[in-house]
């Protein structure tokens, strides 16, 4: 938690030590806060890589020498799954020594395309979406995806590489233990000039970010904003945000491709059958759109399980609606919005999650998302099943008409498929 931040913090203190303009410190700045926005695409191959967290080993990737085969044997072994065979742990080392630095590159490449995909979708710009693009490149041209050394990596994507790692080591080892880290790949790794930029007012600063609570380093992320450089979040900004971040999410897992465009379609046209005026029709876009942010916080050994989930598995399903809302009404203007993305798993009786909310208290931004969501999970593959035809979806759902589903959206949703329409109010309503 707050990986980024850190990042951010230490990244921009290095901007003030080289002189950076005020342009490349809003450049660095915003690319810093989303440089693994891509993550997400690449999780569901980290899982198959090396199973158990995909979080964790996302994590730790970046710190490894995949060019020295023995050093990336000890990783696969440390992060594998701890509950495997020894059969099974060998047979994925044996993998990983086969596929020897291509699994790196292939990672990265998917991670930093789709992140800098991402960064120009929410028009942060072409130098923020490259820094994003390069910032696992390597001095020595040991790094990926391009294999690119010295100047011909962007400065922007040499502070973040550096800045990342030394928060990573800070955390763990202590400000101290990360600037020797840095010293001991200066040249290597690391611009020579970044290095030695690494002082000791660094550390200080460091160590006092290391210690601020979550409200402490987010208001500290704020303040370091560069001054007259800040983005007016418009209309348009806020539908760019949740277009990218629906991607983000539904790039998690392979069988949720899609999940929130499709959602957020049938969302809408349940919504325009129940009245809903322009205003509400385009909160509820966005609400739809980020339904599922809080599965980020789900690890793909659960998203992707095929077999039957175990208790604590579910308990941590069931708490991604509270990561949602607890992610949105962060974002000045989404206070409302939150509410309703993070109450769609709450049913009509009580039984829902993760408030156990009922009936009326429901809002019925929510009850909508909530129909839409069902119908769209039924009606794709998942791990544990195939997808079921229209017809069965709708029938399994009237089961739990005015039970845990609302009546009104039922009828609602029966409207919309009865009549066929089109795709019409994603893109209308903006």
């Amino acid at each position: 938690m707050g990986h980024s931040l850190r990042t951010c913090l230490i990244g921009m203190e290095l901007a003030d030590h080289l002189g950076l303009s005020l342009q490349d410190r809003r450049d660095l700045y915003y690319a810093m806060m989303l440089k693994d926005v891509g993550c997400s695409s690449s999780s569901a191959r980290v899982h198959e890589l090396f199973g158990g967290d995909d979080r964790l080993a996302q994590h730790w990737l970046k710190l490894v020498d995949w060019g020295n085969t023995l050093k990336a044997a000890r990783f696969g072994l440390k992060h594998f799954v701890p509950g495997d065979s020894l059969g099974e742990r060998a047979r994925r080392v044996a993998m990983l020594a086969r596929a020897g630095s291509s699994v790196a590159t292939e990672l990265v490449e998917m991670r930093s395309t789709r992140g800098a995909s991402i960064v120009r979708r929410l028009g942060l710009g072409e130098r923020a979406a490259e820094a994003v693009r390069s910032i696992d490149e390597h001095w020595d041209g040991s790094g990926r995806p391009r294999g690119a050394r010295g100047d011909e990596i962007p400065l922007l994507s040499r502070i973040i590489c550096i800045s990342q790692i030394l928060e990573v080591f800070a955390m763990v080892h202590g400000p101290r233990g990360a600037i020797q880290l840095a010293q001991s790949k200066k040249g290597r790794w690391f611009d020579p000039a970044l290095v030695e930029a690494c002082d000791h007012r660094l550390e200080q600063r460091m160590a006092l970010w290391c210690a601020l609570n979550a409200q402490g380093l987010r208001d500290a992320v704020r303040n370091g904003e560069p001054d007259g450089a800040s983005l007016l979040a418009g209309p348009g900004t806020l539908d760019r945000i949740a277009l990218g971040f629906a991607e983000v999410v539904d790039a998690k897992s392979p069988f949720t491709a899609s999940h929130s465009f499709r959602v957020t379609e049938m969302a809408l046209k349940i919504a325009a059958r129940l009245g809903h005026g322009t205003e509400q029709l385009i909160e509820l876009r966005r609400a739809a759109l980020l339904h599922d942010i809080g599965k980020l916080y789900v690890p793909n050994s659960i998203l992707d399980k095929p077999g039957r989930l175990g208790p604590e598995e579910w308990e941590t399903v069931r708490l991604h609606p509270y990561y949602t809302q607890r992610i949105l009404e962060h974002i000045r203007g989404f206070e409302n919005l939150a509410v309703i993305a993070g109450a769609h798993h709450e049913r009509l009786d009580g039984r829902g999650y993760f408030q156990g909310l009922r009936a009326e208290q429901i809002p019925l931004g929510s009850r909508v998302i909530a129909t839409a969501d069902i119908y769209d999970a039924l009606t794709t593959a998942r791990p544990y099943r195939p997808a079921l035809p229209e017809e069965t979806a709708v029938q399994l759902m009237e089961r739990d008409r005015g039970i845990g589903l609302s009546g009104d959206c039922l009828d609602a949703l029966a409207d919309v498929l009865q009549a066929g329409e089109g795709g019409e109010y994603l893109g209308r309503v903006a």
